[in-house]
């Protein structure tokens, strides 16, 4: 009975800020339609607008890898380079401020490579879409994201190294498939916890993203002449990220009950 309670009055807490919020997004659909609607009406030329953000990306398409690699790997190199002298000076003694600063620095790294080998993949199919048409040599675009990709690989195997070095516990080769898990494996528990809740904030921040961005596609689909294929993409990364959260979640579940009950006899 105290547990039906306690539900029931977690439940009146969270309604109205949920009713709230429901009633927010109403409002601001509506505001966003009503804009939409008296843009149309006043002219807007959308065919105009599609048009010139098309011609502006493709301009942008075949300088789009090496400007923005030589930005990101330009800082990955002078990151890393800091981290290495500070690593240096350190020597492994127990100073933990100084092995933080190194670690920060070095995740700072790898969160460039990570933004750059998307923006590789992006320019790659923007390339693909906008130039191989006209009957221009792919050859150079592949390469130049081929290096690009080559160099963000480097840089993260160049992370891993100095790790390595700070932590000799941690094995593991970037080169490897099998990397992630096995610098899993080597992770200490206060790591692991510390992993899981990284993933944890990443699943919920992608849940609204995925919620924002449906929302997005849905108001450019009233101006812009647009298929279902995108909503239909992103809703089926949304989808294949709930469903495997959900079913780790059961499998992990199981295997904490068998691990309570013991090996069978």
């Amino acid at each position: 009975m105290h547990e039906s309670k306690r539900e029931k009055s977690e439940n009146r807490k969270a309604l109205p800020k949920f009713a709230l919020t429901m009633l927010g997004s109403l409002l601001g659909g509506g505001a966003i339609g009503f804009v939409l609607g008296v843009s149309r009406g006043l002219g807007l030329d959308t065919a105009a607008l599609t048009e010139g953000l098309n011609a502006a990306l493709e301009a942008a398409t075949p300088w789009g890898i090496p400007v923005t690699s030589a930005i990101t790997l330009g800082s990955c190199f002078l990151l890393y380079r800091s981290a290495a002298k500070k690593f240096a000076a350190w020597g492994g003694g127990d100073e933990d401020e100084t092995s933080e600063s190194i670690d920060i620095t070095l995740s700072r790294v790898l969160l460039l490579t990570a933004v750059q080998l998307l923006i590789n993949l992006f320019f790659l199919a923007a390339y693909c879409v906008y130039w191989l048409d006209k009957g221009i040599d792919a050859l150079p675009a592949v390469g130049v994201f081929l290096l690009s990709c080559g160099l963000v690989i480097f840089a993260q195997q160049k992370v891993v190294d100095l790790e390595r070095r700070m932590n000799p516990e941690k094995h593991g080769s970037v080169y490897d498939a099998k990397f992630q898990k096995k610098w899993l494996d080597s992770c200490d528990e206060s790591e692991r916890r510390q992993i899981g809740q990284a993933c944890y904030r990443a699943y919920t921040v992608t849940g609204r993203f995925c919620l924002g961005l449906w929302l997005v596609l849905v108001i450019l689909s009233m101006v812009f002449e647009m298929s279902v294929l995108p909503a239909f993409i992103l809703l089926l990364v949304w989808g294949v990220m709930q469903v495997t959260y959900t079913l780790e979640c059961i499998r992990l579940g199981r295997q904490g009950e068998s691990a309570r009950r013991g090996p069978a006899l």
